[in-house]
């Protein structure tokens, strides 16, 4: 077959390709962002408080770290009985953050979401990957592809969410704070994290919940070798309810996020993300609002280090489409002209030239040789 040797021939480029990218580089050369800043994506889930996943490190007192990340994502699921729901649509989320180094090891944050809701552009390219894995959502044929078709959930007379077309509105705003702890060196880098929410956005368009939430966490980054980072996080969010004309009371709930990133070349890495999402809903009957989400994420990171970072990242369930988002593309930027990372070694500096030698003296004179006795 022709086909196979032109295979061949590309398959052995790439493995050369690969073979040379894992030539030994010093650790300090390799520079990682830290894992892409996910959350649960899930429309509803949209409305509390999620801290999101990131590195254990903290920015230098004074530094400045400006951010912005978007997640397009695709949503689709119904649901009868009890509770009558449909959601069809795609959400965008994007958000502007800053961090700023306020002491020694320690990092406040703030981030401002803004939600926009409509028939999206991803239908065609999912389609087509579920046909091609033979996964098909049947509840896809009830919809055409990249149409809006409805934000509804319902139960018996009482309306719990309903919402339209969005065009950039303002979700809930939160405020974060995160402490390093000094550790030994050969411990995994460790740090102390808290948030609160703000109820900024319109809780009748589900653009946020309508009261404040407070979260605590731990990070954790581990360097397994040169080319490898290990990043988790784990989180205890305590939302304040109830919420919705229903009266839907809320428990804390746990967001638990791992990454493995590998690094290809200096600045170019590869990130494998896994995600657990417990709910604040209970006693609901329903998937969509009870059940606990699990997400795997594939992406690639580029860090041009120290000052800017782009990370793309695409997310899929795994345990179903109605308490989980069906799919979400993630793009994160990050720009840090004004600040470096305490948890990392600096990249590519040399060592500082010392000042304030004493002069060089000129050598002393050489005597003439002694003549020679007789």
């Amino acid at each position: 077959m022709p086909r196979l040797p032109t295979t061949a021939r590309r398959l052995a480029a790439l493995a050369a390709a690969l073979l040379l990218s894992a030539m030994p580089l010093d650790a300090a050369e390799f520079h990682f962002a830290g894992p892409a800043p996910t959350r649960n994506f899930q429309p509803i889930q949209l409305i509390f408080l999620n801290l999101p996943f990131e590195s254990a490190a903290t920015i230098e007192p004074g530094g400045v770290s400006l951010l912005v990340q978007t997640a397009e994502i695709n949503e689709i699921a119904t649901t009868s009985g009890a509770i009558n729901s449909t959601l069809k649509f795609e959400s965008n989320r994007t958000a502007f953050g800053v961090r700023y180094g306020l002491f020694d090891r320690w990092e406040i944050g703030l981030d401002m979401p803004f939600i926009s809701r409509y028939g999206g552009f991803l239908d065609p390219a999912i389609n087509w990957v579920e046909e091609l894995f033979g996964a098909v959502n049947p509840e896809r044929k009830l919809f055409p592809d990249n149409t809006f078709g409805d934000f509804s959930v319902v139960r018996g007379s009482t309306v719990l969410f309903d919402a339209g077309e969005e065009t950039f509105q303002p979700g809930d705003l939160s405020f974060s704070i995160k402490h390093a702890l000094r550790l030994p060196p050969a411990w995994p880098l460790l740090a102390l994290r808290a948030a609160i929410k703000a109820p900024t956005g319109d809780a009748s368009e589900v653009n946020g919940s309508g009261k404040p939430d407070f979260g605590a966490g731990i990070a954790a980054d581990y360097r397994v070798f040169d080319r490898m980072m290990l990043y988790m996080n784990v989180d205890l969010i305590y939302p304040l309810g109830p919420i919705t004309p229903g009266d839907l009371t809320l428990n804390p709930f746990v967001t638990e996020s791992f990454a493995v990133h590998f690094a290809f070349t200096r600045n170019f890495s590869m990130m494998v993300h896994q995600a657990t999402y417990s709910s604040p809903f209970h006693g609901t009957g329903v998937r969509l609002l009870d059940a606990t989400a699990v997400e795997l994420g594939f992406g690639l990171s580029l860090a041009f280090s120290p000052f800017f970072n782009a990370q793309l990242l695409g997310i899929q369930n795994v345990n179903g489409v109605e308490q989980a988002a069906d799919f979400t593309l993630f793009l994160s930027l990050a720009y840090q002209r004004w600040a470096r990372s305490t948890g990392l070694p600096p990249l590519d500096e040399s060592p500082p030239i010392p000042t304030g030698l004493p002069p060089v003296s000129a050598p002393p004179p050489v005597p003439p040789p002694a003549p020679a006795s007789s």
